[in-house]
C-alpha cells in the first residue's frame, strides 16, 4: 500500500468473510500495492467455505506471517470442527480441499492458533454479523468495495477493504 509521494508509513488494510474467495483475494491484495515487508493485512474471520479455494487462502495467510492478523470466524470453527472429527461436514460445505490437503495437519494447526478476538492500541478486531467488524476507532478509510462472482454459484464473493495509516 504506497504513500502518495510522501514518506512510506505502514498501512493496515482489513477485510472479512474471504470465505475461500483466493482469487478475489489475490485481486485485492493486488489493487492495494500490498507490501508484506512494511504492511499488515487484518482478517476479520471466515477464511474459508462458500467460495472454491479455501485451501490457498489458508496457504496464503498463514504464509503471509507476521504481515497477517487473524481472528477466527464461525466458518473457521466449523472447520476447525469437522476437521477433529466432532460434527459431520455439511453439505454445502466447500472446503473439503483443506481436508484432503497433504498440508491439512499444518493448515488445520495454524487455524486452531488463532484467536477469536484480538486487542491492540485500543483496537478491537473481532468477526460478527457484518463483515468487517471493528471496535475502538479504526478508520475504514475509502471503503474499496469488491464484488467478484463466484463459479456459476448464485452467491458470490463479496470483499469489504477498510484502511488504516498506522
Amino acid at each position: 500500500m504506497k504513500g502518495r509521494g510522501d514518506a512510506r508509513s505502514r498501512s493496515a488494510a482489513s477485510w472479512g468473510d474471504v470465505q475461500g474467495c483466493f482469487s478475489s483475494l489475490e485481486k485485492l491484495v493486488e489493487a492495494i500495492r500490498f507490501d508484506p515487508g512494511t504492511d499488515q493485512l487484518w482478517f476479520v474471520g471466515d477464511l474459508v467455505n462458500r467460495g472454491p479455494d479455501s485451501v490457498s487462502v489458508l496457504r496464503y495467510v498463514k504464509g503471509l506471517g507476521p504481515a497477517a492478523v487473524t481472528v477466527l470466524g464461525n466458518h473457521d470453527l466449523h472447520l476447525l470442527a469437522v476437521g477433529a472429527g466432532l460434527v459431520p461436514p455439511r453439505q454445502k460445505d466447500t472446503f473439503q480441499d483443506v481436508l484432503h490437503a497433504p498440508d491439512r495437519d499444518d493448515l488445520l494447526e495454524w487455524l486452531r492458533r488463532q484467536p477469536l478476538l484480538r486487542q491492540s492500541d485500543g483496537l478491537i478486531l473481532l468477526h460478527g454479523e457484518r463483515s468487517e467488524l471493528l471496535v475502538g476507532g479504526l478508520q475504514l478509510g475509502d471503503g474499496l468495495l469488491r464484488e467478484f462472482r463466484g463459479q456459476g454459484r448464485r452467491r458470490g464473493c463479496l470483499l469489504g477493504l477498510g484502511k488504516r495509516r498506522v
